[in-house]
C-alpha cells in the first residue's frame, strides 16, 4: 500500500512537471507576425541574413527581422491578434522580441503608430535610441517618432504608457505628448 501511494505521488509529480515544462516552453517560443499592408516601397531583412528584399503581403515576420518603408511609403505588421504596428514614411523598425507574452520592437528612425487591442497577453516595449515606451495592456493607440535630430516624441492617443530613460520614468496619458532629447545617460 505504501509503495502504491509513493508511486502514485511520483506519477502525479511527473505529470505536474510535464505540464509546467510545456507551459514554460510555450511562453518562451517565438511568435510569428505578418505583413498585413504594403503601400509603396517596403522591404524586409531577415534576422539571420544581411540581405534586404522587397516585402510581400502576408510575409511572416519573426524575432530579429527588420521592416523598412521607403519615402512616401508605409506598411503594417500584425504582430499577434491584439498588437499592430504601422510604419510611416521613411521608417525602419526591428522586431527584437515576439512571443505570446512579450513583444519588443526597436525604432531606428521614422514614425510608427502602435495599436493594442483588448485581450492582449503580451507585455510590449517600444525602444528608440534614448527611450523605452511601455504601453498599457488594454486598448491603446501610441505614436512614436524618432526625428533626424535624434529626438523621440511619444504621443498617447488612447490608453496610457510608461516612458523611461536611464534617469527617470514618467506616465503619459491619453492626449499627452512627451519629447525626449539627448542620448544615453544624457536623455531628458
Amino acid at each position: 500500500m505504501k509503495n502504491r501511494l509513493t508511486a502514485t505521488i511520483g506519477i502525479f509529480a511527473l505529470a505536474l512537471f510535464a505540464v509546467a515544462s510545456a507551459n514554460a516552453q510555450e511562453e518562451l517560443s517565438s511568435g510569428v507576425g505578418r505583413i498585413s499592408l504594403i503601400h509603396g516601397d517596403v522591404s524586409t531583412q531577415r534576422g539571420d541574413s544581411g540581405d534586404w528584399a522587397a516585402a510581400v503581403l502576408n510575409q511572416p515576420i519573426v524575432s530579429g527581422d527588420k521592416v523598412s518603408s521607403g519615402v512616401r511609403s508605409r506598411s503594417e505588421v500584425q504582430l499577434d491578434h491584439a498588437n499592430i504596428v504601422r510604419l510611416g514614411d521613411d521608417t525602419q523598425a526591428t522586431i527584437t522580441g515576439l512571443s505570446r507574452t512579450q513583444i519588443q520592437l526597436q525604432v531606428a528612425h521614422g514614425l510608427i503608430d502602435y495599436t493594442v487591442f483588448k485581450g492582449t497577453e503580451a507585455d510590449v516595449e517600444i525602444d528608440t535610441s534614448n527611450v523605452a515606451v511601455h504601453p498599457s495592456q488594454r486598448d491603446g493607440i501610441y505614436r512614436v517618432e524618432v526625428t533626424s535630430e535624434g529626438e523621440t516624441r511619444v504621443i498617447v492617443r488612447k490608453g496610457d504608457a510608461e516612458v523611461s530613460t536611464p534617469q527617470e520614468s514618467t506616465s503619459v496619458e491619453k492626449g499627452q505628448m512627451v519629447t525626449v532629447r539627448g542620448s544615453g545617460d544624457d536623455a531628458r
